[in-house]
């Protein structure tokens, strides 16, 4: 696949999911959005994140079908009619809700039940993961498993395992019935939610008799009323996009809106009627960009180690390495201080209070008075006081522990990187300080296990990793300061594969909680193994680092930036910085940094 048509596939796959929807849901104003920093449903309009390591393809495809079918198979007046009288269960009633329209919905469609399908696999995981449960987990747990047996065709006898874990002796009868109640009311809301109360109730019972009859007595008469209109609304649903639904939903509406992503697709018109095949096809794009690292491997990944840089050195002798760091950079020692009280200065001062106007509530902006009075059309206008931070950041700094870095050049990459960690904490940013290179040079115990198992043809990469934290987000400055000396060890800078290290330090940075990740990657070449390149095509590693870094700087949320120490890495990166003489990198990293800030 060529770089031209690689940078094409995230409008390929808005694209491809808007088409899919539009048609899935008979809505033609359906609208998704990739870029966004969470799974958001508002009205019309779908926000998903870009991919990354916490979100992948699957998640992608099981949200924006599930968005669809609920457009297409629920109607929420009936669901905000039950709620009302039954808020003491309303989220278990919401969930239920959610599975009957996937599995009603998805049915007909091998491929959307599959995403549905895998989008339930990844519940049951997630519960399993947890340490502690409570009835609510076990109620998702129990239920997600019985809807996924339902969609193969499988149904529960009465000593199923998981029915004796949720419910009594005495209910299991009655409960499993119910279960079975359920399952033929898949294709009628009110009939389903009618009887997924029943079920609740029978693990979750009202205080009182008399509330209880009382409910169910609103419940009904509500539903009446809402019969006629229900049935003029799906008559009308058959022939135009049917109306827009307030959204309600259990597991990705946050309580604060996000402002819809403006990159939105204009969908063309769309037939009503949708087949598997039809879908199928339109996901051939997506696959093959979810694909785009699938050609590179490892010919054994037992040996890699991630180790932390105090457990590669005896603190007696990383004392000394930090002591001989701060000796011979002694003339940098200076200039790079300057440099970081200049950026903190600059950074403070971005922090200064400021004011957003035109705000429809807030303080009254006397200085607008006099629209007012020239024109009482005008409305008032307020005013609020603002506070910019940087709070909500972590930064990575990646550096390149490679041989070819030893003496001058890894001496400042790590003098610098830590005056711009402590400088970056005092304004309280995240700053995590990572490097990458092997345990060996000619391949060591990940060669010898390739040896030893009939020297495969195009094996993979083959040298064992070292991929190293310094310092990791959360980590104080000064408590690590002394672990930066170990860049200075005897022995410690091999090779370079910078592919793996960077899908490393991303999905470090993928987890954290800050809203903005800013990864910085310090090279002075290409990626080199003798080892691996022996054995594979001469352009294995570059190929993989180039797919690397367009799926990190297309697909997710992270900002990529590259500075290249004698060697141009704007043939690799977007955004990258070349120098040719090493004693620039502190003046050019600071300035860099500011700017990103700026």
């Amino acid at each position: 696949m060529s770089n031209n048509n690689l940078s094409k596939l995230p409008k390929q796959i808005s694209n491809t999911l808007n088409s899919v929807n539009k048609t899935l849901s008979r809505n033609k104003n359906l609208k998704i959005n990739i870029n966004s920093n969470i799974i958001l449903e508002k009205e019309e309009t779908l926000n998903l994140p870009s991919i990354s390591a916490i979100f992948n393809f699957d998640d992608m495809r099981g949200a924006s079908d599930s968005f669809a079918l609920k457009k297409r198979h629920h109607n929420e007046k009936i669901l905000n009619q039950l709620l009302v009288d039954n808020s003491d269960i309303k989220e278990e009633l919401i969930f239920l809700e959610k599975m009957r329209y996937e599995l009603y919905g998805a049915n007909p469609y091998i491929g959307i039940k599959k995403n549905i399908q895998i989008k339930w696999l990844k519940r049951l995981k997630a519960i399993e993961l947890k340490k502690q449960t409570d009835t609510r987990d076990l109620l998702f747990f129990t239920f997600t498993k019985f809807f996924l047996d339902l969609s193969e065709g499988l149904t529960w006898k009465k000593n199923n395992k998981y029915l004796k874990k949720i419910t009594n002796k005495e209910n299991i009868q009655e409960f499993h019935e119910l279960l079975i109640k359920i399952s033929s009311d898949l294709s009628d809301q009110k009939k389903f939610s009618h009887s997924s109360i029943n079920i609740l109730r029978l693990l979750f019972p009202k205080n009182s008799e008399d509330n209880e009859q009382q409910d169910d007595k609103n419940t009904e008469e509500g539903n009446d009323n809402e019969e006629v209109k229900e049935q003029h609304n799906q008559e009308e649903s058959q022939k135009t996009a049917p109306e827009e639904q307030e959204i309600n939903d259990d597991v990705h509406t946050p309580e604060n809106d996000l402002d819809n992503d403006q990159s939105s697709v204009q969908g063309e018109e769309v037939d009503v009627e949708i087949t598997d095949q039809q879908v199928n096809e339109n996901y051939e794009t997506i696959e093959s960009y979810k694909n785009l690292n699938q050609n590179y491997k490892a010919a054994t990944s037992q040996y890699d180690e991630i180790i932390e840089a105090q457990k590669l050195c005896d603190l007696e002798e990383l004392m000394a390495l930090r002591k001989q760091l701060d000796e011979k950079c002694d003339l940098y020692q200076k200039q790079i201080t300057r440099l970081a009280n200049k950026l903190y200065r600059k950074l403070q001062s971005k922090q200064n209070r400021s004011w957003s106007f035109d705000l429809e509530e807030g303080v009254l902006d006397t200085s607008k008075l006099t629209r007012i009075i020239t024109n009482s059309n005008n409305s008032l206008s307020y005013k609020k006081e603002k506070e910019i931070k940087f709070e909500d950041t972590t930064v990575t700094l990646l550096i390149d522990n490679s041989g070819s870095m030893r003496g001058k050049p890894i001496m400042i990459a790590a003098l610098t990187t830590d005056m711009i960690a402590a400088t970056l904490e005092k304004c309280k940013i995240k700053v995590e300080i990572l490097g990458f290179t092997t345990k060996a040079w000619k391949g060591g115990k990940t060669r010898e296990h390739w040896l030893n198992n009939g020297k495969l043809k195009n094996p993979g990469r083959l040298n064992d990793l070292r991929h190293i934290i310094y310092k990791s987000a959360d980590q104080n400055s000064k408590k690590s300061k002394v672990n930066l000396g170990l860049m200075l060890k005897e022995g410690l800078l091999k090779e370079n594969i910078d592919g793996e290290a960077l899908l490393w330090a991303s999905s470090r940075l993928a987890k954290r909680p800050e809203s903005r990740k800013i990864l910085i990657v310090i090279s002075d070449g290409a990626p080199v193994d003798d080892s691996t390149l022996s054995v594979n095509n001469s352009n294995y590693l570059e190929k993989h680092l180039k797919s690397t870094i367009l799926s990190i700087e297309e697909r997710s949320n992270v900002e990529l930036l590259a500075i290249g120490i004698g060697h141009n890495v704007g043939q690799y990166y977007s955004k990258a910085i070349t120098i040719h003489d090493v004693e620039e990198l502190g003046g050019i990293m600071f300035n860099k940094i500011e700017t990103l800030f700026t």
